[in-house]
């Protein structure tokens, strides 16, 4: 659903605000960011694939983080994420990055099928976590085991949806927190993101996978703007007509060796996205 606006969402409405006379005030008030305490929250990050996401997300410029250290499989995606972070110390793994007593939080910028185990591994480890979309793959049984995780611990665990943060989305909240839909009977919207190739991954995690298993962008609009949950979702599925990355192109796209980054014995291991 990639923009959300009037123009996109068809609502039908019943006892609508708009529509009985009682105007809904959708001002909002602004004023200049002011930070709520002079404490820096000590994070380590994990993972600088191809998207880059372990410093897209901009920990590394927020006033109340120090990052202590940052993690990624390959020697020179460290070092990358080392200096997008302005951060002196790396580790060669999230296994190890998690042992470090100094992080309190931890930010997940691995491939999507390890992201729940990654999750549950840093929560072990008493510290929050935050994780790039989506929370799990494909496994109701890994989502109900960070869940219960996350209850045992007691800690922190955030997804970082950014749909929730689009402009657009914004709008329709606030429209709709303030009755401006009355009760919604129906709507539908899109995310439509194409590409003519694959994007490179991680064991080309992002070709060709199942609908809904990376469901975030196309629901996140619809939990974002009114805060409930999906009863149930239904899905199509489709054989494309894009060819899948060989995985010898893969090597040379994103340098992965001839063996797997995770041939060492533990289990887990860490890699960006």
């Amino acid at each position: 659903m990639g923009t959300l606006g009037l123009g996109s969402l068809g609502v039908a409405w019943a006892g609508s605000a708009l529509w009985s006379g009682r105007g809904a005030d959708l001002r909002e008030q602004t004023r200049s960011w002011e930070p709520v305490s002079d404490r820096k929250v000590r994070v380590g990050i994990v993972g600088y694939g191809v998207c880059r996401f372990g410093a897209d997300f901009g920990f590394q410029d927020h006033p109340n983080v120090e990052i202590v250290a940052v993690s990624d499989l390959f020697p020179d995606r460290r070092v990358g994420l080392m200096k997008a972070c302005r951060c002196d110390r790396s580790y060669e793994s999230l296994e190890v990055l998690v042992q470090d007593p100094k992080i309190e939080a931890v930010f997940v910028a691995t491939d999507a099928p390890s992201h729940a185990r990654h999750c549950i591994e840093v929560l072990k480890h008493g510290k929050h976590v935050m994780c790039a979309v989506p929370a799990t793959w494909g496994s109701i049984e890994e989502a109900e085991e960070l869940l219960a995780t996350v209850r045992a611990t007691g800690l922190k665990y955030m997804m970082a949806e950014t749909s929730c943060y689009h402009a657009s989305c914004h709008a329709m909240r606030t429209i709709y927190r303030a009755g401006g839909f009355g009760r919604l009977v129906y709507s539908e919207g899109e995310y439509y993101h194409y590409t003519t190739e694959p994007i490179a991954s991680y064991r080309d995690w992002r070709v060709g996978s199942p609908p809904l298993w990376y469901p975030t962008h196309s629901t996140a609009f619809y939990v974002g703007v009114t805060g409930q949950r999906f009863t149930s979702v239904s899905c199509l599925g489709f054989r494309g007509s894009v060819r899948n990355t060989s995985r010898a192109a893969m090597r040379t796209a994103i340098r992965l060796p001839m063996r797997s980054p995770c041939s060492r014995p533990r289990k887990g291991a860490s890699r960006g996205c």
